[in-house]
């Protein structure tokens, strides 16, 4: 299959780039690096001609120095041009890269109901990052009932490769508070390979229609029992089901990715 991806040149871009081509598929890279705009509707439905699928990553992040103007422009008018250029195309698939900051409960901007967070924690987003990914969600929603065409979207949390992954460790050693402070993520993490194979796996499924799904590693990023941490850290916070699996076991949970796309992740932290 050919597969249209945009945001190719970043982290999470690069690993499915790879996946896709690992697997013979054709690969169409569109990124800003490249000189590529989101927000050039005639430009991306030009890229998506000839493509099974999109996976849609090129979004801004929150990061310092961009305004909520400029993240809900490209975020949520980006999203609108890919899902356009998807009909224009007649593409069987959209896969769109949501966050946990959908839920607003996470980079410190809430607290959750309940633990383990799962697929039905409902959304409140506060932050322009957080509520431009909540109206692409929506977005795909409306789209796919619509015109028929499936949306996935997907929403990980912090996701790192090996080098990430040795930063956050040596920072821990130095001081074992940065696990927590200035805010906790409830040790949530994902693997940028494990995100990759989320994506080809969300690509290959039978037809789900619309859904959006949690894609977490198994086991928290912590050296501590789970229920120790949240015990600790957050507890107000009411546990809701069954106990987990294992001391370490994930406090956010993929039930519909594993469900529906028949993925499990593989890496672990320990």
């Amino acid at each position: 299959m050919k597969v249209l991806v945009t945001g190719n040149q970043g982290l999470i871009g690069r690993a499915v780039t790879s996946r896709l081509q690992a697997a013979g598929d054709g690969v169409v890279g569109f990124d800003v690096a490249d000189g590529h705009d989101i927000l050039n509707p005639a430009a991306v439905a030009r890229a998506a001609e000839g493509c099974y699928a999109i996976v849609h990553l090129a979004a801004l992040l929150g990061r310092p120095g961009e305004t909520a103007d400029q993240i809900m422009t490209v975020n949520v008018t980006g999203t609108w041009n890919v899902l356009a250029a998807a009909r224009a195309n007649a593409v069987s698939r959209v896969v769109n890269f949501s966050s946990v900051n959908a839920l607003g409960i996470f980079s410190g901007n809430g607290t959750p109901d309940y633990l383990p967070i799962d697929d039905a924690h409902p959304p409140r987003a506060t932050t322009p990052y957080g509520i431009s990914k909540r109206l692409g969600e929506e977005m795909c929603r409306c789209f796919t009932r619509d015109t028929g065409i499936a949306t996935i979207c997907i929403r990980p949390p912090w996701v790192c490769d090996a080098e990430r992954e040795a930063a956050e460790r040596a920072k821990r050693v130095a001081d074992p508070s940065a696990e927590w402070s200035p805010f906790w993520e409830y040790g949530a993490w994902i693997d940028v390979r494990d995100l990759a194979d989320a994506v080809y796996a969300a690509l290959t499924c039978p037809d789900p229609g619309h859904v959006t799904a949690l894609v977490i590693a198994d086991d928290v990023a912590s050296a501590e029992p789970s229920r120790a941490l949240a015990a600790r850290l957050l507890p107000d916070v009411a546990w809701r089901g069954a106990d987990l699996l294992h001391p370490r076991a994930a406090l956010v949970t993929s039930e519909v990715a594993h469900r529906v796309f028949g993925w499990r992740p593989v890496h672990n932290w320990a």
